[in-house]
């Protein structure tokens, strides 16, 4: 039986806070991401925003390694068993997995714009943050429940919610691992299969799913794998040469540290190809590394790890509420700084209360329902899909921005 991977969900639960310290920056110092000296509220702003410091707040590249760790959590026990039942079991799952807890976020959003809580748009003028306000959709039921439930999900959308632009990529991405496993995934054709897909999406984000999931099928099929992995040097330098590629950043690379991986093409996507290269390459040494695996088992990461979707949903409905206004309210008593640093304590313990409550109202019973359903439609005389609820914690995969 396979059970879960808890330094998996550490290392995704880091990710989702990367994810929130991001939108932090995205909001209150915005420099970071847009490299004009002119709006930069703090000395190192231009020092971070191209160097890779910048992996502590590159919500991008958090979002490579949560599509890098769905392609490898979605296969592993299909590479371990060849049980076909597993992905039909996950791919009947995947959409209501995902949908629910998402529709439920939008719906906070939307109480928000009702409410005429949201405060975002009254503090852009001091923060000078380009980012749109999410606020100024249109606060019609209808429209926000065919967004939650179809343009989140089929078409890219993001209304509401701008965090829910990764939900395409990942129900697309999911469906593609599903059909390869189907199809191909016991058979030698498949290496010939992950070549053409990996050429497909070479610079897109799909490609993390496509990695994740051969990097999976090394790791789980029983094959002898190379010894030098696990050497300490080997995976020492894995992790820098992933630190690197994974910190690639939103400003222009030109007279940094970066500019040495650009090539002469212009229609290439470096922003994600390296920052999925960076994930596969800090996925694969965790995979070898009991040291790392022991960091990221810890009960810190594992606690972040299970609310990790719950706190990717939730946090950039209250940084543009509740946090905006606490930095709006703190204009007339405290210069810039100081405002940032209250503002992100107080948001941050909010942030978390929440994430913590949704987690529990909303994402564990979501888990629980699909697990009884899994069982009562996979279950007959024998246990078929022994341990299919272990999974359901696994697949607690986060999109961001």
């Amino acid at each position: 039986m396979f059970m879960k991977i808890v330094y998996l969900d550490g290392l995704r639960g880091l990710a989702a806070l990367i994810v929130v310290v991001s939108h932090f920056f995205q909001v209150f110092a915005p420099s970071v991401f847009e490299g004009r000296e002119e709006i930069e509220h703090f000395a190192f702003e231009g020092m971070a925003a191209r160097t890779p410091f910048n992996l502590l707040f590159n919500g991008n590249f958090s979002v490579c390694l949560f599509f890098v760790l769905s392609g490898y959590v979605l296969s592993y026990r299909f590479f371990g068993t060849g049980d076909r039942s597993i992905v039909y079991s996950s791919a009947i799952r995947r959409y209501f997995r995902l949908a629910v807890p998402a529709l439920a976020s939008v719906f906070l959003a939307y109480l928000i714009l009702v409410l005429d809580l949201g405060a975002y748009d009254n503090i852009r003028g001091m923060t000078l943050s380009s980012m749109p306000d999410p606020f100024a959709a249109d606060a019609n039921l209808l429209v926000m429940l065919k967004e939650s439930l179809f343009h989140t999900f089929f078409t890219y959308g993001s209304q509401y919610n701008p965090v829910l632009w990764t939900m395409t990529y990942e129900l697309f991405g999911s469906f593609m691992i599903f059909v390869f496993l189907i199809v191909c995934g016991r058979h030698r054709i498949r290496y010939a299969v992950y070549a053409i897909l990996i050429c497909l999406f070479i610079d897109s984000h799909y490609l993390g799913f496509v990695l994740g999931m051969l990097l999976s099928d090394v790791k789980n099929s029983g094959k002898e794998r190379p010894a030098f992995i696990h050497r300490s040097w080997i995976q020492l330098l894995l992790l820098c040469a992933g630190i690197y590629l994974g910190s690639y950043p939103y400003v222009a690379p030109q007279g940094t540290v970066y500019s040495i991986l650009q090539w002469g093409t212009a229609d290439f996507d470096f922003f994600v190809f390296y920052h999925v290269i960076g994930s596969f390459l800090i996925l694969t040494v965790l995979l070898h590394s009991s040291r790392m695996q022991s960091i990221f088992s810890h009960r810190f990461f594992a606690y972040l790890g299970k609310i990790s979707f719950s706190l990717y949903l939730v946090h950039f409905t209250v940084i543009c509420s509740f946090g905006s206004y606490v930095f709006l309210y703190l204009s007339p008593f405290l210069s810039y700084g100081p405002r940032v640093l209250f503002t992100t304590i107080l948001t941050f313990a909010v942030i978390a209360a929440m994430a913590h409550w949704f987690y529990r109202l909303v994402d564990a019973r979501i888990l629980l329902g699909l697990s009884r359903w899994n069982k009562a439609l996979f279950t007959s005389g024998k246990l078929r899909g022994q341990g299919h609820s272990e999974q359901i914690q696994t697949e607690q995969t986060i999109k961001a921005d």
